[in-house]
């Protein structure tokens, strides 16, 4: 589910969210294609044999999903919801080099929902978005302005 494809350093990277075997969790997986790919499933290889985003926090509870990735310089960023939509669902961002292996940039969400009643509460209902705010740069970092 939640899948997104995203062409950078010469492969296709397909990121997807998943659940573990026993179904307890939802986590963040890869598979990558090359360059000329016609994007038939058998072109698709998983990149690495785990997840590559797991929940750790106690704001992503038991689920991270929804990735969205933007390369940016030497590096690819990584926005993604933490925890199930009305939990409340909040936006945390991490960084990677290579596209497998990612650090999340901290230990708070980048964009935390809003109060009860507000635009952002939750993504689920009228507005159908958490995130409808722009994101800007200062180097290699994002960040909103308030």
């Amino acid at each position: 589910i939640d899948a997104e494809v995203v062409f950078c350093r010469d492969k296709y990277y397909l990121y997807y969210a998943t659940r573990t075997p026993d179904y307890s969790t939802q986590v963040i997986g890869v598979a990558v294609a090359g360059k000329g790919t016609s994007f038939n499933r058998e072109t698709w290889k998983d990149a690495c044999d785990r997840a590559i985003l797991v929940p750790q926090y106690p704001w992503e509870g038991k689920c991270v999903e929804g990735p969205s990735v933007i390369p940016m310089g030497d590096w690819m960023f990584m926005f993604y919801a933490g925890a199930y939509n009305n939990d409340p669902q909040q936006i945390g961002v991490a960084r990677s080099k290579d596209g497998i292996h990612w650090e999340k940039m901290s230990n708070k969400p980048f964009l935390t929902n809003g109060d009860a009643g507000s635009w952002n509460y939750c993504e689920s209902g009228k507005t159908w978005f958490l995130s409808n705010v722009r994101i800007f740069w200062k180097g290699d970092k994002p960040y909103l302005e308030n």
